[in-house]
């Protein structure tokens, strides 16, 4: 046997050790931009994403306790009897709006968000959340009537000033609004309160579709900053979503009002 290894080896060696080097770096580059995307992540939604989350959807109580809803006989066949009726049912709006939110958290931090009612939620102020739905829920409301929303509300089919009352946008019929709102309640301003919320089922589908997928575009104007977000949503379809107004003061209300 030669003392000196053969040329063939020697080739292969640093191809192995060019390819260990390559993939080393890749893992350390995926790595660092996952930091930096996780740290943007937590400007936008809060510290608390990271660690006691909750994504909150509103609870509707059935007329009777005595009242069931007819469940749609399955398309397939089965060997068993046909699924039990219900005697309470979900939103459309609300599963496909925690669909959104709730794959859009579990993508962007390592502690899974827990999902609550508003019923469940109702008395509880000291958290950090995201909340669905408008007046139909009740920490939406809390955000609403906090002193430190100084952006916008909804009531009887109009987008307002929160702090005029002043009209920003009335709802229409082929185009359903929705709003996404951030602030750091006064009593509690270390904590996070957002919500996503619309006129109707698609406007609050629609705003949780376009945060879920636009929110690096909030975080390069807001960073850490509340804002709120008017967006516009063609009825039935989440996916044509856009945002039509970003506002991260009170000042910027204002505009949009006199403008209007």
């Amino acid at each position: 046997m030669s003392a000196t290894m053969p040329r063939e080896f020697w080739e292969v060696f640093w191809n192995v050790v060019g390819g260990g080097i390559v993939a080393i770096l890749i893992f350390f580059i995926q790595f660092i931009r996952k930091k930096i995307n996780r740290r943007a992540f937590r400007k936008v939604f809060g510290d608390d994403v990271e660690e006691t989350y909750h994504l909150i959807y509103p609870s509707y109580q059935s007329p009777s306790l005595n009242t069931t809803y007819t469940k749609p006989a399955s398309k397939v066949p089965r060997r068993t009897s046909g699924a039990t009726n219900l005697t309470i049912i979900n939103s459309t709006a609300a599963t496909r709006t925690v669909n959104h939110l709730a794959f859009m958290i579990g993508s962007n931090s390592n502690t899974p968000t827990r999902i609550i009612s508003d019923i469940e939620a109702d008395t509880l102020m000291d958290i950090s959340f995201i909340s669905i739905g408008s007046r139909t829920s009740h920490k939406t409301v809390d955000l609403f009537d906090n002193k430190n929303n100084i952006f916008i509300d909804m009531k009887g089919g109009e987008i307002q000033s929160r702090e005029s009352g002043e009209i920003i946008i009335k709802a229409k019929s082929t185009v359903d609004f929705g709003i996404i709102v951030k602030i750091n309640p006064l009593e509690n301003p270390k904590r996070t309160w957002l919500c996503c919320a619309g006129f109707g089922e698609w406007g609050t589908s629609g705003a949780a579709w376009w945060l879920s997928r636009n929110w690096k575009k909030i975080y390069k104007r807001a960073k850490d900053r509340p804002f709120a977000c008017i967006t516009s949503t063609k009825v039935g379809s989440d996916d044509s979503t856009r945002m039509i107004h970003l506002f991260l003061s009170a000042e910027d209300v204002v505009k949009t009002v006199q403008e209007t």
